[in-house]
């Protein structure tokens, strides 16, 4: 029997975004998994939030992937402020992975977040969510099977077969 996990990700990916989130669900399924994301796996008649919310209802973990899916070539950061700061090709995730990462944390979802070189931010941020944050070329998918991911991931999915025996 398959038991859920939510996969926070953008919908709209580029090929090897495709195949490390194709990647992720194999591994996922290894182990019993079923990956969910709205627009992706789930086309709820609710609106966003409250279809992310009914769906992390059902899931028994969550996987948090950051991809780049906005680069500010030129900008600035907190502008007017003691903390302006100019920046240069800056990657930005969704901000899905913002709104769901912090449900799932409020929901007491044991949660694996992963994401892309070069993002930062919010739930990205080391520190955020007493979660570690691995950091990878997510463009590459040899990472998947390399100790640094393996031996955590393993730890998160001990954390999932807890909250899936206590619900």
């Amino acid at each position: 029997m398959f038991f859920n996990i939510f996969v926070s990700r953008p919908n709209a990916l580029d090929n090897n975004q495709k195949s490390t989130v194709l990647t992720i669900q194999n591994l996922l399924e290894t182990r019993g998994m079923c990956s969910r994301t709205i627009g992706a796996t789930d086309f709820p008649n609710v609106s966003p939030m409250k279809a992310v919310e009914q769906l992390m209802r059902q899931c028994s973990g969550a996987v948090i992937l950051g991809f780049p899916q906005m680069i500010v070539q030129k900008g600035i950061s907190k502008p007017s402020t003691c903390q302006e700061m100019g920046i240069k090709n800056k990657l930005l995730p969704t901000p899905w992975n913002q709104i769901e990462a912090s449900m799932a944390f409020m929901l007491g979802l044991p949660m694996l977040i992963i994401r892309n070189q070069g993002i930062d931010g919010g739930i990205f941020d080391v520190g955020t969510t007493g979660h570690f944050i691995h950091t990878f070329d997510l463009n590459n998918q040899d990472w998947i099977n390399e100790s640094s991911f393996l031996q955590p991931f393993n730890e998160w999915y001990k954390e999932v077969l807890i909250k899936q025996v206590s619900s």
